[in-house]
């Protein structure tokens, strides 16, 4: 990793506050979403193409993540295509908030589930289910369970889970 400026979240605060900074955070949307720095313009890595980086109209262009870990990152993706920018804030959101600065979080709806929370709710009460129906009507019922079970595993294997597609749409958090 090359050697970068790093900021401090007080520093930042004061930077934007005065219009001398523009804040670029690199982490993903649903992390974005979840909690953010007020002001901070979200450019996620997995889509970043350090020549279509909002221009910092007069201000030193920041970036940030969670730790400065993916915003060193960024930064040494900008370099190595001839692109310059200020630095980035130490220790990212997660030093922000210890340093007791102000963030801005997504409401959590009315269930407040993540999505990891509610896939596992609903395994769980498919499962009772099709247990209880298996005692009280039919042994066939057992199919649903072993139905959750085989799509459980195979979204572990995979990474891709159908129940997680059908939560996130609904608007649940992602962690």
């Amino acid at each position: 990793m090359t050697d970068h400026t790093e900021f401090e979240p007080a520093e930042i605060q004061a930077g934007l506050k005065a219009g001398r900074y523009r804040l670029i955070d690199v982490r993903e949307p649903g992390e974005h979403a979840s909690e953010r720095i007020p002001e901070a313009l979200l450019v996620p890595l997995s889509r970043f193409r350090p020549g279509e980086i909002p221009e910092g109209e007069g201000c030193a262009v920041v970036l940030h993540c969670r730790s400065g870990v993916r915003s060193a990152r960024a930064l040494d993706m900008c370099r190595s295509q001839g692109i310059e920018l200020a630095g980035h804030m130490r220790g990212g959101i997660l030093k922000w908030k210890a340093a007791g600065l102000p963030t801005e979080r997504a409401d959590r709806g009315a269930s407040g589930l993540t999505v990891p929370q509610a896939v596992a709710a609903s395994a769980t009460v498919l499962v009772v289910i099709s247990v209880g129906l298996a005692a009280s009507v039919s042994p066939w019922w057992l199919i649903l369970a072993a139905g959750v079970a085989v799509l459980l595993f195979q979204a572990r294997l995979t990474g891709f889970c159908p129940f997680s597609r059908f939560f996130a749409g609904l608007g649940l958090r992602s962690r």
